[in-house]
């Protein structure tokens, strides 16, 4: 791969660096703990439970949600007497049935009624939190971020919760990342059974736990809210939505647990189709009036209640199949009476009508191949907005947008990105879809279960990671890539990929501890498999790689040893002496700066990528680390804080920061004369200019930077050119740079006046691209009016 990489810095300052005085870098700023130096700082230590929660939890899974597009309401008038017993249900006091199972097939409206039910229930100052679940969501598909999010809403809709909640989380400040049944107890159990006696119980909404992707964790919820609720007395209401699953029926519906839990399945009976019929005919009426004050001519009866009456009995039922044919018929690039006369030309004797709704709209599509390929990369947990798809697939900006264009019935497309630095990604509007496009006997040529599929999107990533892409695409497609290799069969085609020391480097630098052993364990697990297959199969895929498993698990240990303390089952305390450390370090310049940075900087225990960081900064991989497995870093970190051990290798913090200076400045000078001006490493490292007093080097380096060069570069790319301006490239920032400089009255004033040029420079790029995006805003406001 040809990613650009800096040069390392240069060996001769390495001598120059050093210090016992640990100095941490978080939110941004530097923060010394010893010395002289007057620099603010934000710290962690302080951070609250509630901050901690918050940083946990998944605002997208929330009912409310304004990050996510919300999901439908029952229609006015529609779903009146569950709603009603739902009510009733709320306001029981008896811990009996404290769990309501509200079950039935896809696409009958559970989600629509949860979602209905938890805004009445916040109206009325009932509803403790919710949860919907969704398959194709990273994080909405996990139970991981479950108790984070119930509990950051349980704590602030009960004030009285909150003292708690607070003291609950600041002493167990891991506790989001434990077991479920930790989690249950000390984040819902806990605050409320010591919390004062409220009003009225809390309740909480959980929808769509059959999509929660880890079936044992499915049940393991479900148990113990069991246990919760029934054996612990917790005083709390839970409406469960889901599909009737039988794992599932056999907890809820159990004798054991009949006091606790009360089921209610919808079925698609009389009151069904009334809802469907009143639904159909406000729809219609709307879309009517709507394309009438467009100069499209539809008459007052359209559609006639006989085509409703077919529509409604062809739903089975079900509000999806309606529901999809609205959103179908009501196009803006289309006629609506040319829409509905394709959905009436259906088959209507079929036993599929939603299979065959969903074929027709697909098939008007015209590049059926790049239409699968599309698709095939969102339903794959690829969480994705457009244009990163047209990045992961390797096509032309905009392709993914053209292709989805008509299919606005099925999924939500989200707007281009301008000032919302959030992913908002392409998604399924109900899991019924994604159940068609996997099953190759219902979606036939749309089908995107395909093997072969699953190893082109491998490839065609590997491929995306070698251009300048930006920082926060370059981190998710990498991630991406390093979960995409779960699913598909070991392939010879793959191992030059994963051999790339590029590769590599990204997994280390931007990949989490599990998502490096994934690989690790794939590879691993699927040679154990081969090594009993038979003999052709060991024949397809001999020798077996041997190397590149040795150098996974390298990689795996590395991230693991970075917040555990895993080095020393590794090391098993046998731990070298000065005179071996000594000689390692005079030996490899490029160890020898990795190590004397990270000794002198404080790691944060939570910050599983600060290794990395530091390799970025210095321009080096992950490779550079790789011949020195035998050693302790930690060993080499203690050795270079202590003088008497260390000697004439042992330098001042004050050195150490100045050489981080010098070395994040020559980084951004490389970054500004590549071909591509994207600045792949964490702003906060620009900062750490003003954690030092500037000498001759870092001067002279900062004379011959001119970051304003950058704009011209940025200026292709108006949504990443913003958003620098919005952070580390921002006023701010270099008002920070010119306000040290001025601090030290050795700076010379050409330099100052230089940074002084540059600042004004930015202020008036930043505020033309805010003026820009503010005028787009208002056109595009208009257009959508």
């Amino acid at each position: 791969m040809s990613l650009y990489r800096p040069q390392p810095s240069d060996p001769a300052l390495l001598p120059q660096i050093g210090g016992n005085n640990p100095v941490h870098i978080q939110n941004s700023t530097i923060n010394s703990v010893a010395g002289n130096m007057n620099v603010s700082h934000t710290t962690n230590v302080g951070e609250s439970g509630m901050d901690i929660l918050r940083r946990e939890l998944c605002v997208d899974a929330m009912h409310d949600s304004a990050v996510r597009p919300p999901d439908p309401s029952c229609h006015p008038g529609t779903r009146n007497a569950i709603l009603e017993r739902l009510d009733e249900w709320s306001f029981d006091q008896p811990e009996d049935s404290a769990i309501f199972w509200l079950h039935g097939c896809a696409g009958i409206g559970k989600s629509a009624i949860a979602q209905q039910f938890a805004a009445s229930c916040q109206a009325r100052g009932q509803l403790g939190g919710s949860f919907f679940w969704r398959r194709t969501d990273a994080r909405r598909g996990d139970w991981r971020s479950l108790f984070p999010t119930l509990a950051y809403q349980l704590a602030a809709s009960f004030p009285a919760i909150g003292p708690m909640m607070q003291r609950v989380v600041e002493i167990d400040k891991l506790v989001t990342s434990k077991s479920m049944r930790h989690q249950l107890q000390k984040l819902i159990v806990l605050p409320l059974r010591e919390a004062p006696k409220l009003k009225s119980r809390p309740i909480l909404v959980l929808d769509g736990l059959d999509e929660c992707e880890d079936r044992a964790a499915q049940t393991m919820l479900l148990r113990s809210f069991i246990d919760a609720v029934g054996t612990e007395h917790t005083p709390i209401h839970i409406l469960i939505c889901s599909r009737s699953e039988s794992h599932l029926r056999e907890i809820l519906e159990s004798s054991e647990n009949s006091d606790v839990c009360r089921g209610f399945p919808i079925h698609p009976d009389a009151s069904a189709y009334a809802d469907i019929s009143r639904y159909l005919t406000d729809e219609f009426a709307r879309i009517q009036r709507a394309h009438t004050s467009r100069g499209i001519a539809l008459h007052d009866d359209w559609p006639g209640e006989a085509v409703i009456e077919q529509l409604v009995e062809r739903s089975s039922g079900t509000f999806i199949y309606v529901s999809t044919i609205v959103r179908y018929v009501d196009d803006e690039y289309s006629h609506p009476m040319d829409r509905l006369e394709a959905v009436l030309r259906l088959d209507p004797s079929s036993t599929t009508p939603l299979d065959d709704l969903y074929t027709q709209i697909l098939s008007v599509i015209p590049n059926r191949a790049m239409l699968v390929r599309v698709l095939h990369a969102i339903v794959y947990k690829i969480y994705l907005d457009p244009e990163q798809i047209d990045i992961v697939l390797q096509l032309r900006r905009g392709t993914s947008r053209i292709t989805l264009r008509g299919l606005h019935s099925l999924l939500h497309v989200p707007s281009v990105r301008i000032l919302d630095p959030e992913i908002w990604p392409v998604r399924l509007l109900h899991a019924s879809f994604r159940d068609f496009l996997v099953d190759p006997q219902r979606s036939l040529g749309f089908c995107v279960s395909g093997e072969e599929l699953r190893i082109a999107l491998v490839h065609s990533m590997a491929r995306a990671l070698e251009s300048g892409l930006r920082p926060s695409d370059f981190r998710t497609i990498t991630r991406l890539f390093l979960r995409s290799f779960v699913d598909i069969p070991p392939t010879e085609t793959l191992f030059p990929i994963l051999r790339d020391v590029n590769v590599q480097h990204h997994a280390y630098a931007r990949g989490t501890p599990t998502e490096v052993d994934n690989i690790r364990t794939w590879l691993q697990v699927n040679f154990v498999f081969l090594k009993v297959a038979k003999a052709e199969l060991l024949q397809r895929y001999s020798p077996r790689p041997s190397d590149l498993i040795e150098t996974w698990a390298n990689l795996c240990y590395l991230k693991n040893s970075e917040i555990t303390s895993f080095e020393e089952l590794r090391w098993q305390n046998q731990h070298p002496s000065d005179e071996t450390l000594t000689k390692v370090l005079l030996d490899d310049p490029a160890l020898m700066s990795f190590v004397r940075i990270t000794s002198v900087l404080a790691i944060p225990p939570d910050m599983y990528l600060f290794d990395a960081m530091v390799l970025d900064v210095l321009g080096l991989t992950w490779d550079a680390l790789q011949p020195h497995l035998k050693l302790s870093f930690e060993d080499l970190r203690n050795f270079l804080r202590d003088p008497e051990r260390c000697g004439a290798l042992y330098v001042s913090q004050e050195e150490t920061l100045r050489f981080i200076a010098v070395c994040c400045i020559s980084r951004m000078t490389a970054i500004l004369c590549a071909d591509n001006c994207f600045f792949q490493f964490e702003p906060k490292w620009i900062r750490a200019l003003c954690g030092c007093k500037p000498d001759e080097v870092v001067l002279g380096a900062l004379e011959h930077l001119d970051l304003s060069q950058c704009c011209e570069k940025l200026a292709p790319d108006e949504e990443y050119h913003l958003s620098c301006h919005s952070d580390f490239l921002g006023p701010k920032a270099f008002a920070q740079i010119v306000d040290w400089l001025r601090k030290w009255p050795s700076t010379p004033a050409h330099i100052i006046q230089s940074w002084e040029r540059q600042k004004a420079a930015v202020q008036e790029c930043y505020a033309d691209l805010m003026e820009t995006a503010d005028s787009e805003s208002v056109e595009d406001l208009s257009s959508a009016e």
